[in-house]
Parts: C-alpha cells; structure tokens; sequence
C-alpha cells in the first residue's frame, strides 16, 4: 500500500457524500430552525481532535461552543456528537450524558457507531462512509480512525455550510472566523465577537446543497493536486524516515492547527515518530529541538504557513535532517532537506458565500492530517519492502 492508496480512499468518501448533499441539508434546517430560535450550537467528542477542528477556527461559526463536563444544556440547544475512535464504552457514556439534556443531538461517525445501542442513539445520524479495505488500512494496523476521522471532518464541514445556508433562507447569516493570518483579520473577527449573526448583510438566500457542494469540490481538488503533484514527495519523505528508524535514530514531529496536533498517538498510529510539544506560534520550543535533535534524527515540521526559521537552525546545527509541510513560499532562512506542499489556499477557508465577505469552511486540518497519515502509510511500506528484502538476501 502506498500514499496514493490512501489518498485515493480519502477522495473516494469525499465522492461519496455528493448524493447525500440531500440529507445533510435536511439535518442542516433542523439545526438552523434551533439557532434562530436562540439555541446554542456545540461540538463534543470522547478525543479532543473533532471538537478542536471545529472550535474558534477559520472559516468557521464564531457561535459555536466546545462542550465540556462543566456544560448546561438546554433542550433548545444542538449538539454536533463525533465519533473519536474511542472505546465504545467510552462513545456510549458520552452519548448518554449527552441525551440526557434533551438537547438536539446530531451524530457524525461510521455506521456501526450508529448502531452500537438504538435506545442511545443520536436523535439525527450522518454517516462517515469510506472505504476500508484490507490494504487501505494495513499500515494502521486494520484500525479506521485515520480515514474515518478525517471523513467525520469533511462532513462536518459540510454540514456547517449547509448550516450556514439554512440561515440564509430564514434571513440570518451567522458571523465566521477569517484566518488571522490576514491582514486585518483579527480587527475583523474582533469586531463580531460575541456575535452570533450580523445585524445587517447582503448574503442571499442560498439554496440546499450549493455551499456543501462547493466545499466538496474544493477539498475533493486540494487532494486531488495532492495525489497528482505531491505523491512522490510523500514517498521520498516515507524512504527516508524508514532509513532514519533504521540507523536508529529518531524522527521528532513538530505538528500545529487544530486537528492534525491530536493525530500522533491516535488509533492506528504505529508511532514511527516522536512528537515534540505542543507548538508557540507556528515554531517548535527551541530549547526542547536543542535537547533533543541529535546527529542523524530528522525534524519533520507539519507547519501552517511560516517556516520556523529558528527551529531549522538548530536542526542544521545538530546535524538533522529536514521534512518541511507548510503553505508558504519564497521564504528565507535554512532551506529543508524534502518539502510536501500541501496545496490549501493562503487563509485557509476555501467556499465563497454570495455577498459575504470572507469566505467559509478550512481545508488545512483535513489536508495536514492526510499528509501525516499519507507518511506513516509509506514508511510502513518502505519498512515492509526492506524488511522482504532481507529475508530474500
């Protein structure tokens, strides 16, 4: 199995939720009807990755909450439920807190999920269906977290525009983060904060299926250039980790954003790499590279957009090698040793909203969680081809 193979199944489950655009826009009017009415809209799950994805992010819905224990809910309120690949008993516990509210529950995750216990189920369901076959999943050990996680992602994305556009036709529309990455963004979100809809817009009425499809084009062609374009990267990358691990040295992952931090360690990761603290800014701690970097490691940076100048400094000072994944180009400083360009836009959000005026809906969390998993599926390969290659000699 290579990365093209992943990523293949990744585009696949994107294809696949086109003819349930319909479905998704239904749910999407019933959580609507809840937010006009004054209802809260949160996000919960057993693992913090899908909660983080969605929570005071770019391109998202500045009246969306993170639930937490500490929680009260109302029966007027929604809550989006995503499956993390915890255990079931874990899921299940969960699930029941949360019914017991009365709050709307709308549930995001693989279909034997969704039947784990119908008493408990989510009063709403939308299925994360992706292909999970033997080969697909081989390098995660069988287990479906690293596809299905990021298909959880892709829906609730889509159900977020389709949200956003439910709005729309009872004359809302709700205030969204722009990437502060740009110039006077946050002046921008500033000025709504603690805003749930704008007093005043030009957005139209936009019908059902138009701003989730928009967003499944759009992350469906940021794959797609990824698979065509960088698939050779990915495995170049993936050699050469191997060859690290097999010197015995060690691969130390600085990884930022919101999503893709929560993937090392997650179900199916064979841990072929350390992952470094959580990140200030967009740049590891330079005291903990200095610690730790040693000759022959190799820092793999799952960046954002800036390179972290400082951080390959000290690489290049221990004699490490460099794996650089960040939007940016044309920038100065010590260059990596192999690059994966990851192909989201600058300020992230990808779907334009007629008469808004930012567009809606990221794409990096998606996109910098398939790359991580794109390499450990070709180190694993290029671990499996050496080690057949021993036994042969």
């Amino acid at each position: 199995m290579n990365c093209v193979d992943y990523l293949a199944a990744l585009l696949a489950g994107i294809e696949g939720l086109r003819p349930r655009l319909s479905a998704i826009s239904e749910v999407a009017d019933q959580v609507a009807g809840r937010l006009a009415a004054d209802g809260r809209l949160l996000l919960a799950s057993v693992r913090p990755d899908f909660t983080s994805e969605g929570f005071i992010r770019s391109g998202g819905l500045m009246l969306a909450e993170e639930w937490t224990p500490e929680t009260v809910l109302s029966p007027n309120d929604v809550v989006i439920l995503g499956w993390s690949g915890a255990p079931p008993d874990q899921e299940l516990e969960l699930l029941r807190d949360l019914r017991a509210s009365g709050a709307l529950i709308v549930g995001i995750g693989p279909a034997s999920w969704a039947g784990a216990d119908s008493q408990l189920g989510a009063d709403l369901f939308l299925e994360s269906e992706i292909s999970l076959s033997e080969a697909v999943t081989a390098p995660f050990g069988g287990e479906g977290y690293p596809l299905i996680s990021l298909q959880n992602l892709v829906v609730l994305w889509t159900l977020t525009g389709e949200i956003v556009a439910a709005l729309t036709r009872v004359g809302r529309m709700p205030a969204m983060y722009q990437s502060v990455l740009v110039t006077g963004a946050r002046d921008r979100n500033a000025q709504f904060a603690g805003s749930r809809f704008h007093k005043t817009h030009q957005v139209p009425a936009i019908p059902p299926g138009q701003v989730g499809g928009d967003y499944l084009d759009a992350i469906g062609g940021i794959l797609s250039a990824l698979m065509e374009e960088e698939a050779g990267a990915i495995d170049r990358v993936g050699a050469v980790c191997a060859q690290v691990l097999n010197d015995g040295r060690v691969i130390h992952a600085g990884m930022i954003s919101h999503f893709p931090v929560y993937q090392h360690g997650a179900p199916g990761d064979p841990l072929y790499m350390r992952r470094l603290g959580r990140l200030d800014g967009e740049s590891p701690s330079v005291a903990e590279l200095e610690r730790e970097l040693e000759s022959g490691d190799l820092f793999f940076f799952l960046g954002y957009y800036r390179r972290p100048t400082q951080a390959y400094q000290v690489a290049r000072r221990a004699g490490a090698q460099i794996v650089e994944v960040i939007t940016g180009d044309g920038l100065d400083g010590p260059q990596p040793d192999y690059v994966i360009r990851p192909k989201w836009p600058f300020g992230d959000a990808v779907t334009r909203v007629p008469g808004y005026d930012v567009e809606i809906l990221p794409s990096s969390g998606i996109v910098q969680a398939a790359i991580y998993w794109a390499v450990v599926a070709s180190i694993w390969q290029s671990l499996a081809e050496r080690a057949a290659s021993t036994r042969i000699l």
